[in-house]
């Protein structure tokens, strides 16, 4: 009658094992999932970032190109003297700082973003650890349960 106890001790406790480990799993590959898409999110930003820049060349060409139209319209060369330096100058400036700002922006997103990927991959580090660790402790309580019941049935026998 002790024998068949003490197996169903210890089929609970590896079953429990078990247990800990799908859910820590589980866990673990949810938070790798989430790292996944951090990283795709990460790329993300910097496209956007690149597309930014575009839209900004983009902008500050159609303004030159206006520049220069209203300068030869009104009679003044675009291409020396103050209109010059108008149409040309200041609009380089505004447009590089303008595009780093875009950069900027878009790189320090997309850093968050595998910053969170690499906290998501420690806690499925973490997830799989505590898991084996659950596991472990389940099955070696259920085993010194089953030794403790044996013990005690050997003196009372």
């Amino acid at each position: 009658m002790c024998a068949p106890m003490m197996a169903i001790g210890l089929l609970g406790s590896a079953v429990s094992a078990a247990g800990a480990m799908a859910s820590a799993n589980a866990q673990a590959n949810a938070a790798e999932y989430n790292a996944t898409v951090a990283k795709i999110n990460a790329r993300s930003e910097r496209q956007k970032g690149g597309a930014q820049q575009e839209q900004i060349d983009n902008k500050y060409d159609r303004i030159e190109g206006q520049g220069i139209a209203s300068a030869a319209k009104g009679g003044v060369d675009p291409g020396f003297g103050s209109a010059a330096l108008t149409i040309f100058g200041e609009g380089f400036e505004n447009r590089e700082r303008d595009k780093g700002n875009a950069y900027v922006n878009a790189e320090g997103a997309a850093i968050a973003n595998e910053n969170k990927a690499k906290d998501y991959e420690q806690q499925a580090k973490a997830h799989r650890q505590a898991g084996m660790f659950s596991a472990a402790g389940s099955f070696l309580s259920g085993l010194g349960g089953a030794v403790k019941q044996s013990s005690a049935l050997s003196l009372n026998g």
